[in-house]
């Protein structure tokens, strides 16, 4: 069943509507319609929280909804009184939500993917230049790569250093020399914790 509550936005306590701070409610929205409350004065504990069904009056919808699906019941019990009501309702003035102020938000899927799990992103310092790539994404379990540069255009590749996470052989980090003809791996291990290679 479900049970109306209220939750302050400054604080993000839920209150119920026996023992909340507020004396009664103005007025009710959602993504649908806004309701209205005819009489703000009376109290909460007195008001129909039920408000998209109301018959008694207490609550004043906004904007003019056609009714679909959901309400066959409800124009099964009106029987033949069906055509008025429609008829009433094409001769109302059908409101609109205004538009809102700020202009339409449009994010590239390439932008979304940007700094999120999904994708990754790279990032350019003096010298330096970081690859983030998303954990368990790519084949080598590569997830960040640092490349240090001797020059600022970043031509000349002084150290290359692959971070990795996933892998079997527990391989942490990769430093790369080109220039020095040598390669640094270090391992997660108990016994030794980096293991060095020379390529030449």
């Amino acid at each position: 069943m479900m049970q109306s509550i209220f939750i302050e936005p400054t604080t993000g306590r839920k209150y119920s509507l026996e023992n909340s701070p507020y004396h009664s409610i103005e007025a009710i929205f959602n993504h649908q319609n806004f309701w209205v409350n005819l009489d703000p004065t009376r109290e909460i504990a007195e008001l129909n929280m039920d408000f998209q069904k109301d018959v008694t009056g207490a609550w004043e919808y906004v904007m003019v909804t056609t009714k679909k699906g959901g309400d066959d019941d409800e124009d099964e019990e009106d029987g033949d009184d069906v055509g008025g009501d429609d008829e009433q309702l094409e001769d109302e003035e059908n409101l609109d939500m205004p538009p809102p102020w700020s202009p339409k938000l449009i994010v590239s899927p390439e932008k979304f993917n940007d700094g999120t799990k999904g994708g990754g992103k790279t990032l350019f310092y003096k010298k330096c230049k970081v690859d983030f790539y998303p954990e368990c994404k790519q084949v080598d379990g590569l997830v960040k790569r640092i490349s240090l540069y001797e020059d600022y255009k970043r031509l000349i590749v002084k150290e290359i250093r692959s971070y990795y996470a996933c892998r079997k052989d527990r391989l942490l980090v990769r430093r790369r020399f080109p220039y020095q003809f040598k390669l640094c791996e270090h391992y997660e291990s108990s016994a030794a914790n980096s293991h060095w290679k020379k390529l030449i």
